[in-house]
């Protein structure tokens, strides 16, 4: 039987990689984002807001006419608002934690049933490594991936004995459309960046898709024995509190 996967923010980024590797990999994939996407013999994309539940009746709906029953579903669609918790009105943050958090509530109500109905299946959350640690300006965003953290651990402890693994990957900063937008808020952009670039051990941005090979192989059989984990995929930035970038130690 085909293996098929669920993913949120399908469009661009984080998401658009795992669309790729999880289609190598042999998965008929169900892409959910507000941008359109391609659908073609191995993949559907629904278009519309993650958080939505009229966007999961439309998700249902093309699993069944597709037939297809998920056994991996992949959450990387986010939302984040620059600011501090006395510039950030209710709208901004009520924003963050409807696409954040309730974007992942809401589809496994739908769909968590089924998989552990067919014997279980793979989760994986796109949290950041601001799940543990915080940055300036983006407290919303910090406490939503928090949140997400500590949801995937009670996830994964809550459904162990039905075949449930739930996992979050934790990136550093990524080089996706996500974060362009970010750094266009920035007062200047090419420092910003370049300061971003080189405070990571390995001196550059990651790729979206070194998340993806990640994600992949968390859904994969290969890792079989994880669950409740935090996969920290950052370029070695949170490795120590002092990384200096000059070739004589300064």
């Amino acid at each position: 039987m085909s293996k098929c996967a669920v993913i949120t923010g399908a469009a661009s980024g984080i998401g658009a990689a795992s669309v790729r590797h999880l289609v190598a990999a042999g998965y008929h994939v169900l892409g959910v984002d507000l941008a359109t996407g391609t659908s073609r013999d191995s993949v559907e994309f629904v278009q519309g807001n993650a958080a939505a539940n009229e966007t999961w009746d439309q998700v249902e709906a093309a699993l069944k006419r597709r037939a297809w029953k998920p056994s991996a579903l992949i959450f990387a669609a986010a939302y984040l608002a620059v600011g501090n918790v006395t510039t950030l009105d209710d709208e901004h943050w009520e924003r963050t934690f409807e696409v954040n958090l309730f974007g992942l509530i809401r589809p496994l109500r739908r769909l968590l049933p089924g998989m552990i109905a067919r014997g279980g299946g793979s989760i994986v959350t796109v949290g950041s490594i601001d799940s543990y640690m915080a940055e300036q300006g983006l407290i919303s965003y910090c406490a939503s991936k928090g949140a997400i953290l500590q949801f995937t651990k009670a996830l994964a402890m809550d459904h162990a004995r039905q075949g449930i693994r739930a996992n979050c990957v934790c990136p550093g900063v990524t080089d996706t459309p996500f974060f362009r937008r970010h750094l266009d808020t920035a007062r200047d952009p090419k420092k910003f960046l370049s300061v971003r670039e080189q405070r990571n051990p390995l001196g550059r941005l990651l790729d979206p898709e070194e998340i993806a090979t990640t994600i992949a192989f968390l859904v994969s059989d290969a890792a079989s024995g994880i669950t409740g984990a935090q996969i920290v995929v950052d370029a070695g930035l949170t490795a120590g509190f002092d990384f200096r970038t000059g070739d004589d130690g300064s």
